[in-house]
């Protein structure tokens, strides 16, 4: 009961200091540079999973559309203490996107001028 008690104290604290961020487009992606793509597959047979990487090319339709996500969504990210890892991952740099099959969202993960 108290290992219960701990935890959810733990994560309602993390919950409740954990604050709203805005992006600043210029300091998360470079807007003159490709992003690298990856997808993560597991064969359900062997459990083994496999890594396919393209990369983005500036301009392109992909590339124009990771760009208009991250345009249309500045405001009201959390900051998390969590490492994440994901099925797809867009990276470019410091930036990353990070999607789970199943989830329900993203995580973008960035160095800014702040560290």
């Amino acid at each position: 009961m108290k290992l219960l008690t701990l935890t959810l104290t733990c994560f309602l604290c993390f919950t409740w200091i954990s604050c709203q961020s805005r992006l600043n487009l210029q300091e998360v992606i470079e807007l003159n540079e490709p992003f690298s793509l990856s997808v993560r597959s597991v064969d359900p047979e062997t459990g083994l999973s496999t890594m396919k990487s393209e990369k983005i090319e500036v301009n392109t339709l992909k590339w124009n559309k990771l760009v208009v996500f991250v345009k249309n969504n500045l405001d009201a990210w959390q900051e998390s203490p969590a490492s994440y890892i994901g099925d797809i991952n867009v990276t470019q740099k410091d930036f990353r996107l990070i999607y789970s099959k199943g989830s329900t969202g993203v995580v973008i993960a960035f160095t800014d001028a702040t560290g």
